[in-house]
């Protein structure tokens, strides 16, 4: 099974794939990584760019995850997570990284908006999206199950759009 896991910055990716693939005994592919070793690549990296470094990684038992990973084409994958995070405490998530008053506003928002949840489901069929704000345990656990049953289905619905408002006022926007 090739599984992608993706969603906006701090929302737990790293942790839970490479949890998801030490219990699976899958590969793990950082996708950022690969992006940032390949020195011909500018500050900004095109969907083409994307797939050229990631094609050697998709292959059966493994994990791949990035902020980017949605963009991957292949048919291939069999299992799109999309994590989400309730933005208010993804603000402190970012600032505990030292992400600038825009850069976390812009993360923020786009995760209210469902962002990397609609760009997933415009590309593919296979995408479940989980809340990963309280409980990595909890996540990592559904990721397992769904890799054992039909994961189409099994995800409750998220919205996080009650928050824009919030936010807004926050950043004084």
């Amino acid at each position: 099974m090739l599984i992608v896991i993706s969603g906006t910055p701090g929302t737990g990716k790293s942790t839970i794939a490479k949890a998801v693939a030490q219990r699976l005994g899958y590969n793990l592919v950082h996708l950022s990584k690969l992006i940032k070793a390949d020195s011909s690549l500018e500050l900004e990296v095109s969907i083409r760019e994307i797939n050229r470094l990631a094609r050697h990684s998709l292959m059966d038992n493994t994990v791949i995850e990035s902020h980017l990973a949605h963009f991957l084409a292949s048919q291939r994958i069999d299992l799109f997570i999309i994590l989400r995070c309730n933005p208010i405490k993804l603000v402190k998530r970012l600032e505990k990284r030292g992400y600038g008053k825009q850069k976390i506003y812009d993360n923020v928002m786009f995760e209210a908006l469902d962002g990397t949840y609609l760009e997933a489901i415009e590309r593919h069929k296979n995408v479940v999206q989980l809340d990963n704000t309280a409980s990595p345990n909890k996540t990592i656990n559904h990721i397992i199950s769904l890799t054992k049953n039909n994961p189409i289905g099994h995800a409750p619905k998220i919205d996080y759009s009650k928050y824009i408002i919030r936010i807004q006022r926050q950043f004084k926007r």
